[in-house]
């Protein structure tokens, strides 16, 4: 699924901001715009809710929520300059009324109960070590919702324990590259 050339655009100008303040790494922003669509690609459905854990400075929700702007949003960061830079650029790009940002920790997220078990989708890219990651996620899953992480080229899939322990299915691991964790809560 491409993204609009126009979404392109104005996304490529808010990375190239967060590039400068050290939020997104070195390499070139068509190829994180691309390792984005990836998610989409990983995905089983276009979800309805999602949340972004880590979201930094935008990658991979900004890039899916303009793929999908029937979805709504809500993007997770605990650091509060990153939470005011993506309200900002969100509210400039028109989408305050579907993507909410949240200054908070994803654990701390996770238990609050206005957002567990809403989420059709969870993303994070580079967000922490897999049982982090699992736990932060796992509660705000919807039964069948889907958990899609972005994975290292050497990835290996996760401890089935890890995911059983909090009702989420095997982990299948995506084997193009780029590479995708991607499981599903069972109930």
């Amino acid at each position: 699924m491409p993204l609009d050339g126009t979404d392109r655009a104005r996304l490529t100008e808010i990375f190239s901001l967060a590039q400068d303040r050290g939020w997104i790494g070195g390499t070139d922003l068509d190829q994180h715009i691309e390792h984005s669509l990836g998610f989409a690609a990983a995905a089983a459905a276009i979800p309805t809710v999602a949340v972004d854990l880590g979201s930094g400075g935008g990658l991979p929700a900004l890039v899916l929520a303009a793929l999908w702007p029937q979805s709504q949003w809500t993007l997770v960061d605990s650091s509060l300059p990153k939470a005011a830079f993506l309200e900002l650029h969100c509210a400039h790009l028109g989408w305050s009324d579907r993507v909410a940002v949240v200054h908070a920790q994803a654990e701390t997220l996770s238990q609050d109960q206005q957002y567990q078990a809403t989420a059709d989708l969870v993303t994070a890219r580079s967000f922490g070590p897999p049982p982090s990651v699992i736990q932060a996620a796992a509660p705000l899953l919807k039964v069948g919702g889907e958990l899609i992480v972005s994975a290292a080229p050497q990835a290996t899939p996760w401890p089935p324990k890890d995911l059983a322990d909090l009702a989420m299915a095997p982990d299948r691991l995506t084997q193009s590259p780029p590479k995708f964790h991607r499981s599903t809560r069972t109930t």
